[in-house]
């Protein structure tokens, strides 16, 4: 991991949310756009490097948090360039420098993946892409949720006041569910292709998961166009298909680090 990178982003991630706090009412200004791509840029370095060492690849949960939050504050931040987004990193940005701080405090692995084919790459890297995809989207369910009940009570002030409007965040959130369908459709495929014998390797608790979550994707997907879900519908299928990704990833880390117990004892 460099060092200095993963200090330069928090410092940044620092500065940028103070300075968005500042701008709440504004639209997103050209030193707190220069100051969010920097930070994103030495979290880039430090993820990065800390997933990838000369001893193979670190893949432990902190190393991919750091990853994953990187790539959720890339997407917002690029987001935030065409639609009213921006006000959705002030609690963002804190989050990545968190996983910073937590991947400087907790060492590196002694299980590290070493020399693994170009497809088990891919798989990994779609897999990354579609968690974090798919977690903004959680994300964004769940503050369209939020939105929508203040607006239902007339509450106008507070979070409905600094958020872009319903349909906006509505837009928003199934391009980011076709996006992170798509990707985890291609993660599935490449698992099933280039990953040799799940159940040796302790990884069928996570692919079952993953299908299921593919399969509640695809059924609010198919919902969406032939009978125009949205709304509270739209948010309880997408927070039960991350609920499934959620639920795959940890149970995997977990098992995998129970039987690593197990067998050095």
């Amino acid at each position: 991991m460099n060092l200095y990178s993963s200090i330069a982003a928090i410092a940044f991630y620092t500065i940028a949310a103070g300075m968005q706090y500042r701008d709440l009412n504004r639209d997103l200004s050209r030193p707190s756009l220069l100051t969010g791509l920097a930070a994103v840029l030495c979290h880039a370095v430090a993820a990065i490097t800390a997933i990838h060492t000369v001893n193979g690849m670190d893949l432990g949960v902190i190393q991919v948090l750091s990853l994953i939050t990187w790539l959720i504050c890339l997407i917002t931040v690029s987001a935030s360039l065409r639609r009213p987004l921006h006000n959705l990193l002030i609690p963002l940005y804190p989050l990545a420098a968190v996983s910073l701080f937590a991947e400087l405090l907790i060492p590196e692995r002694q299980q590290l993946l070493q020399h693994q084919p170009i497809g088990v790459l891919c798989h990994i890297l779609l897999s990354i892409l579609a968690y974090s995809v798919l977690t903004i989207a959680a994300t964004q369910a769940i503050v369209l949720a939020l939105q929508d009940r203040m607006l239902r009570e007339h509450h106008l002030k507070g979070l409905p006041s600094i958020l872009p409007p319903l349909q906006t965040m509505e837009a928003m959130l199934f391009e980011l569910i076709w996006a992170g369908f798509a990707l985890l459709s291609l993660a599935i495929i490449t698992g099933g292709i280039y990953v040799d014998d799940m159940l040796a390797q302790h990884l069928l608790h996570k692919t079952a998961f993953s299908v299921l979550s593919w399969i509640l994707l695809a059924i609010l997907l198919c919902g969406r166009v032939a009978l125009g879900w949205r709304g509270k519908v739209a948010i309880r299928w997408t927070l039960w298909a991350f609920a499934c990704l959620l639920l795959g990833y940890l149970g995997t880390k977990i098992a995998l680090s129970i039987i690593i117990h197990v067998s050095s004892t």
